[in-house]
């Protein structure tokens, strides 16, 4: 088989950690390579090599069959190796059209040439099937088409080697469709794409040929004809994984712990975003929203967690005002919060994993002023263990933990706080098979306990499965409800592009 990218023997370590550990890889020409397995499994260390921007200790990069000495990312751009990462590295406030050629942009008498990149970015958009608004600024485009720019940037830059990242993780199941269908159209036109996912079926219904890596090892190559999700996911973890499912119940009934009327959120630029809405949620159940990222669950979570107040509308928790309330009155009145940017807002990465799960909670821990690091030990211990968090010490910086046992670390801090609300946006983004089972078991058993929760998710499987009630957002406005049992992947997925369940 002739070679497009791959690696032989390829071998990367980071002090004692071994990354990659003797990696074999091949994607032919013009196919779609997925490449699956969790986190810390050394996808990301391979795809940074095959990149140039990390260099293997031993073993070799190929491309075109030929081993090849990366010298850096431009080196690779210029032999057509391009990456797409999961979060969109655009510059908001800029246009789609200027974000497309930043860095590359035609120049005429000393001048970007506007009309020459208006003209390549039309006839770009054009051979990949889809259209733009190239004058829209990248903070007020959809998640969809920030996604398709940064597939479009490749292509403008010369990739015809495409690493795409979690491509599908904010996109409603019509919009999947639609960039599953593109990456096919890619592959027809001599393209090769990388294709890293957790979305097993996605996996099976586009790819050519699919990699599992375990443990910095390739432990299984297959195409999607010789194989199924169940065996992917256990060549993944090691075991089986059973997927989640909350027992149906009747709905809890009783005055809502959490209610909100006439509520409206702006964004940090003062655009309303949100609402006006109402919302209840009493204890015993975990409500879901589904909804297309950019259709104003950030600010909805923002505002329930006490991270921002509302522009209007009333709000009350426990029966409490907290409509202008502080943040520290809000944790204080039993809400937790379990961020989806777990790096830059959930966790503290210099610190220790110690001080990250004391973080907020000193009081509880201090007597006349002074900590009981003892009993800051003994509790960040048991709770860590309760969600089988997988650290060194608890000295160690939280930067030293996987993206799965980071999440974990948040959920067992927000946990362990007794709360009777926990707010949870995205709480599997980028966690594996494995660590998304341990944290959607900690939410069934907070809700059997009694507590509340609001789950915002992307992915629809999880909220279908954790849900009693789904709520679907669009444009800011709560367009729909279904209960557990009635709600499908068909007609959530149609309400979050504004359409009324069938």
């Amino acid at each position: 088989m002739k070679v497009r990218i791959g690696a032989r023997n390829l071998s990367k370590g980071f002090g004692p950690v071994v990354a990659n550990d003797a990696v074999d890889f091949a994607a032919a020409p013009g196919t779609i390579h997925a490449l699956v397995g969790g986190n810390g499994a050394g996808k990301s260390t391979l795809m940074r090599i095959l990149q140039g921007v990390e260099r293997p200790d031993a073993g070799e990069v190929i491309l075109d069959d030929q081993p090849v000495r990366l010298a850096g990312p431009a080196d690779a751009y210029a032999r057509g190796v391009g990456m797409a990462p999961q979060e969109f590295m655009l510059s908001p406030q800029l246009t789609l059209l200027e974000n497309l050629i930043l860095g590359r942009e035609p120049m005429r008498r000393g001048l970007i040439d506007e009309r020459a990149a208006l003209s390549a970015a039309e006839a770009l958009a054009a051979s990949a099937g889809v259209r733009l608004d190239w004058r829209m600024r990248a903070a007020d485009a959809p998640a969809p088409v920030r996604q398709i720019l940064g597939i479009l940037r490749l292509l403008y830059r010369g990739a015809d080697v495409l690493i795409l990242d979690e491509p599908t993780a904010v996109l409603a199941p019509a919009q999947i469709a639609e960039l599953l269908q593109l990456m096919r159209k890619l592959k027809r036109e001599g393209r090769t794409i990388l294709f890293i996912s957790h979305k097993l079926e996605e996996v099976l219904a586009v790819a050519d040929a699919v990699t599992v890596m375990r443990a910095g090892r390739v432990v299984l190559t297959t195409t999607p004809s010789q194989t199924t999700a169940a065996t992917l996911a256990q060549a993944m973890v090691g075991e089986t994984i059973e997927p989640p499912r909350l027992a149906a119940r009747a709905a809890p009934s009783g005055e809502a712990l959490l209610r909100a009327r006439g509520f409206v959120g702006r964004d940090g630029l003062g655009v309303q975003r949100l609402g006006p809405i109402d919302l209840d949620i009493r204890a015993g159940e975990i409500v879901g929203v589904a909804g297309v990222g950019g259709n104003g669950q950030d600010e909805l979570v923002a505002c329930l967690a006490g991270l921002a107040a509302p522009a209007a509308g009333a709000l009350s928790f426990a029966g409490a005002d907290l409509g202008a309330a502080s943040t520290a009155a809000f944790r204080a009145a039993g809400i937790g919060y379990v961020s989806a940017d777990r790096a830059e807002e959930g966790l503290c990465q210099n610190a220790s994993l110690a001080d990250n799960f004391l973080a907020g909670r000193e009081a509880l821990f201090a007597r006349a002023g002074v900590l009981n690091l003892a009993a800051v030990r003994r509790s960040a211990r048991a709770a860590l263990a309760a969600l089988s968090v997988r650290y060194g010490r608890l000295s160690d910086s939280a930067a030293t933990l996987s993206g799965g046992n980071q999440q974990r670390l948040v959920m067992a801090r927000e946990l362990d706080r007794a709360a009777k609300l926990l707010v949870a946006a995205q709480p599997t983004r980028g966690v594996d098979i494995a660590g998304a089972a341990f944290i959607h078991a900690a939410l069934a058993a907070f809700r059997d306990r009694g507590g509340a929760a609001l789950l915002v998710s992307e992915d629809l499987e999880e909220l279908l499965a954790l849900s009693d009630r789904v709520i679907a957002i669009y444009n800011g406005r709560f367009v729909g409800e279904l209960r557990q049992g009635a709600a499908t992947i068909d007609n959530v997925g149609r309400m979050m592009l504004g359409q009324m369940a069938a």
